[in-house]
């Protein structure tokens, strides 16, 4: 004897409860869609914008990045011990390796800044996403900027005397 068969509504129906059930299982700090070109300049360092707003909060410094790297999401979150913690994804859109440096700026409610910020080296390697991640040391910070840029050459070193 044969097991009755499952219609195509029936299927449809259990596909749309495994698909619901699993989009609230594991959920990801909220960020927002990425444009394809992200032109220089486009973030504003004194807005004061809160923080999580996104785009807002990146600036791409060089504009020899401009469409060859997209900036794939942007956000924060706060931690369990109060802490910010900024995000940004980026990706290599090009078929050659990119050496960049990050840097990111924390902010109080004023908006003054929390930290000098520092260039951290990041290499894309060809058609490579990746995620930079920071969390600050202060529960002060309540605001960020991004800053990404083209690596700058090492200073050639001195020669002895």
């Amino acid at each position: 004897m044969r097991a009755p068969g499952l219609g195509p509504t029936t299927w449809a129906a259990l596909c749309a409860l495994v698909v619901s059930s699993l989009a609230g299982a594991n959920p990801q700090p909220s960020s927002m869609p990425a444009p394809d070109i992200f032109p220089a300049g486009n973030a504003d360092a004194d807005s004061g914008t809160d923080a999580g707003s996104g785009f807002d909060n990146l600036e791409i410094v060089d504009a020899g990045l401009t469409g060859k790297m997209t900036v794939l999401r942007v956000g924060s979150e706060s931690s369990a011990n109060n802490l910010l913690s900024v995000f940004a994804g980026l990706k290599n859109k090009t078929a050659h390796r990119f050496a960049l440096e990050v840097e990111r700026i924390y902010r109080d409610k004023d908006g003054n800044a929390l930290n000098a910020g520092s260039w951290i080296p990041i290499t894309l390697k060809p058609h490579e996403e990746r995620e930079y991640r920071s969390t600050s040391i202060s529960e002060e910070a309540v605001d960020f900027l991004i800053r990404v840029r083209l690596a700058r050459a090492a200073p050639p070193a001195s020669s002895p005397k």
